[in-house]
């Protein structure tokens, strides 16, 4: 347990530079649960550069080419604090965007550290719980000895990314097209305990979910009441976790929700920090698995579609296009393939067509938790329209989001009932802790505005 528990706390050290370089002003629960999200970012960085560099991977060649890039983004850092202690303030709360001036004009003070409620406690119930379930066995899941753990020991004992390893034919089953943050991170941690060991590797998941929890928790504090924002969390804290332990959807769940809140926030608010913190933690998910490539497309997409007239924008992510680069060239170069791509996708598209009711039928049986669906749906529904086209970002980015999913059904090689039956449950859950977000806390705040004009015109 003990290498687990001190990665992650390296990894949180190592990403606060990194934060406040970003983010001279970062509140302490953003600062605590970014530090450590770019911090996994950093540590899949410098393992990515030393392989292309053919430097082998050992616990002092990690921790001299982390040092580095820590030591290179310090004094940016340091300029960025020192300047927000000159100009003797605290940090700046974005004015909002005018269609939101009226609902938020209460929470214009909001202070560094957001008030704190006792729902919050409720909100660490659902983690603790994981934590048990994650490390009750070492990691059990099919993917994890097939996929990522099995990418992660291989590429440990030689030092590096084993190319041959991807590039054979007898391995397509381990997805070598597969971004590697999660595989090395685990070897981070195999790095620092001096050889393999995956019994308590699912802490991990637990600290990426607590993550985005704090993140969560404090974006909603900046345009909600304490109690909500409370709620809020707790209601996340289900959606944070993942189940299928060892894989990369829990890593995924914090980048993408993390991320697409951000980018929210900065359309709404007009906030430049927020566009910065989106585009990385988009980058980061593009980095951890395919379905991140897609996030961030469909983000592209719906910055573009919200608001036609301001659609430049969209170049305002582009540290998420270049921090996915990359991995991309490098799979490109050694010719990892990419099965739901390969071969002919036109005429395996015009062969799915006229299954199309029964590949919806599927998608229907196995949506995740259909009530959860269902509750979203109702809640979207309740919202005036004119909250729903301030939220129209997040919805359009989730539409698009889940026509790539659908889109890819049509089009994969594999049987589409199999590929449904095992993928589509984790699919849907990746972005339902962002809808979930927006839905509480536009119906809460249309709820406070609606009151507060009913206080208003009584005698």
């Amino acid at each position: 347990m003990a290498p687990v528990l001190i990665a992650i706390l390296s990894l949180t050290v190592l990403g606060i530079p990194f934060v406040l370089a970003v983010d001279r002003d970062a509140p302490p629960l953003r600062l605590l649960g970014l530090a450590f999200l770019y911090g996994t970012g950093v540590i899949y960085f410098v393992l990515l550069a030393l392989s292309v560099l053919h430097v082998r991977w050992t616990l002092l060649s990690v921790t001299i080419g982390s040092l580095i890039l820590m030591l290179s983004f310090s004094p940016l850092a340091g300029r960025r604090c020192r300047a927000a202690a000159d100009e003797g303030r605290h940090p700046a709360v974005i004015a909002p965007h005018p269609a939101l001036r009226a609902t938020l004009s209460p929470l214009r003070g909001a202070r560094v550290l957001p008030s704190l409620h006792v729902v919050d406690l409720f909100a660490l119930v659902t983690p603790f719980a994981f934590a048990w379930y994650a490390t009750i066995a070492p990691l059990w899941e099919w993917d994890f000895w097939a996929i990522w753990g099995l990418k992660a020991r291989v590429f440990l004992e030689a030092g590096g990314i084993d190319w041959r390893f991807l590039t054979s034919p007898w391995n397509t089953f381990a997805h070598p097209d597969y971004p590697l943050l999660l595989p090395f991170a685990y070897d981070f941690v195999a790095l620092l305990g001096g050889g393999w060991s995956d019994r308590w590797l699912g802490i991990l998941f637990v600290a990426w979910a607590l993550a985005f929890l704090l993140v969560a928790r404090e974006l909603a504090a900046r345009e909600t009441t304490p109690l909500v924002a409370a709620l809020v969390a707790f209601a996340l804290s289900s959606l944070a976790v993942s189940r299928y332990v060892g894989l990369a959807e829990g890593t995924l769940i914090a980048y993408v929700g993390a991320g697409v809140l951000f980018v929210r926030r900065a359309m709404l608010f007009d906030d430049d920090v927020a566009w910065r913190h989106g585009a990385i933690l988009l980058g980061l998910a593009a980095c951890t698995k395919n379905e991140g490539v897609a996030m961030l497309a469909s983000t592209a997409i719906a910055i573009v579609v919200s608001d036609i007239r301001r659609w430049r924008r969209v170049v305002r992510l582009w540290p998420a296009a270049a921090m996915a680069l990359p991995w991309l060239v490098l799979r490109a170069l050694h010719d990892l393939p990419t099965d739901v791509v390969g071969g002919s996708i036109a005429s395996r598209l015009l062969a799915r067509l006229p299954e199309a009711g029964k590949i919806f039928a599927m998608l229907n049986a196995d949506l995740h938790e259909p009530w959860f669906w269902t509750a979203l749906l109702l809640g979207i529904v309740a919202a005036p329209f004119v909250v729903w086209r301030r939220e129209r970002f997040v919805l359009l980015a989730s539409l698009f989001q889940l026509a790539f999913y659908v889109g890819a059904y049509f089009v994969t090689p594999h049987d589409p009932t199999w590929h449904i039956v095992t993928s589509w449950p984790r699919l849907t859950v990746q972005i339902a802790a962002p809808l979930t977000y927006t839905v509480m806390s536009s119906l809460a705040n249309k709820l406070r505005e609606t009151n507060a004009e009913a206080r208003s015109e009584q005698p």
